[in-house]
């Protein structure tokens, strides 16, 4: 866990990857925020899908890179881009302020750093939003402000308006789930009634093979951890890898689901399964679940080094 907290927060650039998977590259949005464009940024945005418009504002705002013209954007900009665009951004700084420690070695400056951004990131992102995409992906990303502050309620709130407009939003179904987990505001049985009620098939399977990710990382330091997580999770492990695997191609839904897909190969000793989703992935990878591992997902050092290594035993 101390690995997993200290390589999520890593402000290492050289080791960050383009988390819209090779999107704003396609639509060459690294030149148009350099000239400022964002006019022109916004109305590509507003041609995108649900989910490019997720991984759009990702690679601009989950990273330091674009911070300067960022902050020039939306200190001058009043428009419904401009304010997603900075609640999106506000709640990346809320974290990165929060850092890696757990709570209760937090300094003063830390918490009131993550609540000021939180707070900001909240009125953002809880605006009035007459295009519907801006609605969905703000109320989407309003969650994750919501669940830092520990307002569940709220957070649940924002997820329904989300969904709503959205119901293949894997965004706002993924943010729940950080909501309901043991490692923020639920429980096991919680997350696993809330997976249960998921009605989308290929959400419901991403969301179960990240569940049992979680369940195995809670416990990955205890001696003979693959056994005990093996036998208290062997119907599910057993009814998902049974299922049909998802593709793998750019949206976040099939990322998330295959990332974790590989890793769980990587619990159960099947090697050649794990080598296979990597490599059809190439360098589709988030920063979960890898950062739970202490393997920082932006690294090609690093992701080759696992590649290397030998799967767990069987269970």
């Amino acid at each position: 866990m101390l690995s997993f907290l200290s390589s999520l927060f890593s402000s290492n650039k050289s080791n960050e990857r383009d988390l819209s998977f090779g999107l704003n590259a396609r639509l060459s949005i690294a030149s148009l925020l350099q000239k400022q464009q964002w006019e022109q940024i916004d109305a590509i945005a507003r041609h995108l899908t649900s989910d490019e418009v997720s991984r759009l504002i990702d690679g601009i705002c989950l990273t330091d890179r674009y911070n300067k013209s960022i902050q020039l954007f939306i200190r001058s900009a009043n428009t419904e881009f401009s304010h997603l665009l900075a609640g999106a951004w506000y709640l990346y700084q809320a974290w990165q302020a929060r850092t890696g420690k757990w709570a209760e070695d937090l300094s003063k400056s830390e918490v009131e750093g993550f609540l000021h951004y939180l707070q900001l990131a909240r009125l953002k992102l809880g605006g009035s939003f007459q295009q519907e995409a801006y609605r969905c992906e703000a109320r989407a990303r309003l969650v994750r402000a919501e669940m830092g502050l520990s307002k569940p309620d709220k957070a649940l709130a924002a997820f329904q308006q989300s969904i709503a407009l959205d119901d293949t939003k894997f965004w706002a179904y993924h943010h729940v789930f950080k909501l309901v987990s043991p490692k923020w505001l639920g429980d096991k049985d919680e997350l696993v009634a809330y997976i249960r009620s998921v009605e989308k098939q290929d959400i419901q399977y991403t969301l179960w093979l990240m569940f049992l990710i979680e369940m195995y990382s809670d416990i990955e330091e205890e001696k003979a951890a693959p056994k005990r997580w093996y036998n208290e999770h062997e119907p599910v492990i057993q009814k998902i890898l049974a299922q049909p695997k998802l593709p793998v191609n750019d949206s976040l839904v099939s990322i998330y689901a295959n990332n974790n897909l590989a890793y769980l190969y990587h619990v159960v000793g099947q090697k050649e399964e794990r080598d296979a989703v990597l490599d059809k992935l190439v360098d589709r990878f988030p920063p979960y679940p890898w950062a739970y591992f202490g393997i920082e997902s932006g690294s090609d050092t690093e992701m080759r080094q696992f590649r290397q290594s030998a799967a767990h035993p069987r269970p």
